[in-house]
Parts: structure tokens; C-alpha cells; sequence
């Protein structure tokens, strides 16, 4: 009977071992479900006073701003706004792959700020209070795969208020950063167009990653146009490249000679005499002077129209001094959408552009 019991014992012993093993793997194994959300969308969760006060005007002053240049306007980001407690009720919600957490830690009585207190720690409550740089706390796939998390702090409301209005670029960063990583999976996964590539660098010498959507509508010794074609959308990348001169620099003036210049050579539509022109009745032309692939470069965002006929839509020009080989080179983007929201498309051409070397 002794060695029956302590059998029995040793049994139940091995038995809570294995239970507990497989406990502690089931953790390690649980499956994080993967985040959903679209790119240049963001949940906002904080308390309805933050939200609706001076708080929350600012933050939507900065990231609801206008994208440039549409034909219809359209902010940078598509902000969805959610309450503290539904956002903790909810557990979907913790899945969105973009989220701000706002908060002033000394608020006890915001939910939103006990969940930014319990997810950066005592220590961390206490640096918030005696460090005026940290204000930003960045978790990676925190409830989901895929997900970035920022928890947007201050010891108290006017802190929070400050940080806003002086960290906003660095928030934004972190989004773009994530944005851009999905969009290039996005263009990419498909594959790309070999052939086009390859024509790209035999003509200009140049390399410029194409998606295989993408095919080759029009070619010439100077020339290369690229389309993509959806029952929604007709995207178009235009490479060109012309003699350094006084006429080819990278002046605003220059810019809009020489892209009217080329759009009515190039493109027109089935209408007589129709060609495409820079339409800046408007909207001006938004131009910003960059370094783009560590050659000098300006880049300019507008709105296009045909002439004598009824199209239009947004474009994205970068043109890029060439000094070594006494050449400028000339990567413009432009889409058709009617009906269609511009930005992602025009952010789509912008990964593209990205990948000149």
C-alpha cells in the first residue's frame, strides 16, 4: 500500500510538471494574431477631455493636415478616434496596426493614462517627470504582428500639450517608417517587371525597381513611359533624361518649362489636338529642394489637366542633377482616379521613386 501512494504521488508529481511545461509552451507557441488597418490610418485613444480641447486640436492640426497636392483635399492621415474604456473592452481594437495612446500621467482618474503608466513602468512615470526630452514610448507588435504602438505622454495636460506641438514630426516618422515598409510588400510581393528594369538601364544607366503591374506603353532613345491600368486607377511613371543647361536646373521655373514642355509632346488622349499641362489655377505647385539618392534634386507635387479635354489628377516630379555625367534626370509620376482617393496612390509612386540608384 506504501509503494501504491508513493507511486500515486510521484505520477501526480511528473503529471503537474508536464501540465506546467506545456502551459509555459502554449505561451511561447500562442499565435499573435496579425494587425489590421490601412496604411496612413491611425486609432487615436484618449479621454474625451484631451480630445475635444485645445489637446486634440492641436494633434488634429498636425496630422489631419493636407496632403499635397490633390484635387480634392485629403489629410495625411485617416484618424479614428476611440474612447479609453471601449478601446480596453474591445479587444479587436488592440489589433489596429497603427495606434497613439495620449495621456497626463498625473491624471489617475484617464483610463488612458493608467494604460500608458502600466505599459512603461514606474521608472519611466518617474523619467517622464524629470526629463523633459521623454515623452515618446514606442512598442513594436505590443498586441499583433505588424503593429506600432506609441504611447504620447507628459507629467501633466500642459506638458502633454507641448510635446505635441514640438514632437509631432518625430511621431510621424515612426508611422511613415512601418507605412513605407508595408508599401513596398505591398508593390513588391506581385514581383517586378525584369523587362522594364532592364530597359531602364540600358537606356539611362540607371536602376529604378518596377512592379510587375507596371508595362511598357511608349519608349525612344530619351523616353521611357511605364503604365499600370485598373478598372479604377491608371498610375504612369515618365523617365527622361536631357543635357545640363541653363534651361535644365533645378529652378521651380525650369520645372514647369520643361514638364509642360514634355507632357505635350508625350501624352494626349484620343480628343484632336488634346495634350497634358500643369494645372496651377488652383493650387500652386508645392516644390521642396533634396538631396535624392545623394545627388542634389527638386522635387515638386501638382495637379495636371488635359487640354481641350476632361482628364486630370495628381503628379509628382523629381528631378535630379546629374553633374558626373552633365545630364538631368527626370522621374515624374502621375495618376488617374476619379472618384478615388490620390493619396495612396501618389505615396505608391513615391516607394517606386524611392528605389533610384
Amino acid at each position: 500500500m506504501q509503494h501504491f501512494v508513493s507511486f500515486t504521488i510521484y505520477i501526480l508529481f511528473f503529471v503537474g510538471i508536464l501540465t506546467s511545461c506545456t502551459e509555459r509552451q502554449q505561451k511561447r507557441l500562442a499565435v499573435t494574431p496579425t494587425s489590421y488597418g490601412k496604411v496612413d490610418n491611425i486609432m487615436v485613444v484618449a479621454d474625451n477631455y484631451s480630445w475635444t480641447t485645445t489637446i486634440g486640436d492641436t494633434f488634429r492640426n498636425y496630422f489631419e493636415a493636407l496632403y499635397p497636392v490633390t484635387p480634392q483635399p485629403e489629410p495625411i492621415y485617416d484618424l479614428r478616434y476611440k474612447k479609453p474604456l471601449e478601446f480596453k473592452e474591445v479587444k479587436v481594437l488592440k489589433t489596429h496596426r497603427a495606434i497613439i495612446i495620449l495621456g497626463a500621467l498625473d491624471d489617475m482618474d484617464d483610463p488612458a493614462s493608467e494604460i500608458i503608466r502600466k505599459s512603461i513602468g514606474e521608472e519611466n512615470v518617474k523619467r517622464a517627470s524629470e526629463q523633459s526630452n521623454y515623452r515618446i514610448a514606442v512598442h513594436k507588435d505590443r498586441w499583433a504582428q505588424g503593429q506600432t504602438v506609441i504611447y504620447w505622454f507628459g507629467p501633466n495636460r500642459n506638458e502633454l500639450l507641448k510635446t505635441i506641438a514640438k514632437d509631432n514630426q518625430r511621431v510621424m516618422n515612426q508611422f511613415n517608417k512601418a507605412d513605407t515598409e508595408l508599401f513596398i510588400e505591398q508593390i513588391y510581393i506581385p514581383g517586378q517587371n525584369l523587362k522594364a528594369g532592364t530597359l531602364i538601364d540600358k537606356t539611362f544607366g540607371i536602376g529604378l525597381k518596377i512592379p510587375r503591374e507596371y508595362f511598357i506603353a511608349y519608349e525612344d532613345s530619351n523616353a521611357i513611359w511605364l503604365r499600370k491600368e485598373t478598372n479604377k486607377i491608371s498610375s504612369n511613371i515618365f523617365i527622361y533624361s536631357l543635357p545640363l543647361s541653363d534651361s535644365a536646373s533645378l529652378k521651380p521655373a525650369d520645372h514647369k518649362f520643361l514638364r509642360n514642355k514634355l507632357t505635350k509632346k508625350y501624352f494626349s488622349t484620343h480628343i484632336k489636338d488634346s495634350y497634358m499641362q500643369i494645372d496651377d489655377r488652383v493650387l500652386p505647385i508645392y516644390y521642396q529642394e533634396m538631396t535624392f539618392a545623394s545627388k542634389p534634386a527638386l522635387q515638386a507635387r501638382g495637379l495636371w489637366g488635359m487640354v481641350n479635354d476632361f482628364m486630370g489628377g495628381s503628379f509628382v516630379t523629381y528631378m535630379i542633377e546629374d553633374k558626373p555625367n552633365d545630364r538631368m534626370i527626370i522621374l515624374d509620376g502621375f495618376i488617374h482616379a476619379p472618384g478615388q482617393k490620390k493619396r495612396p496612390e501618389m505615396r505608391k509612386l513615391d516607394m517606386i521613386f524611392s528605389t533610384f540608384n
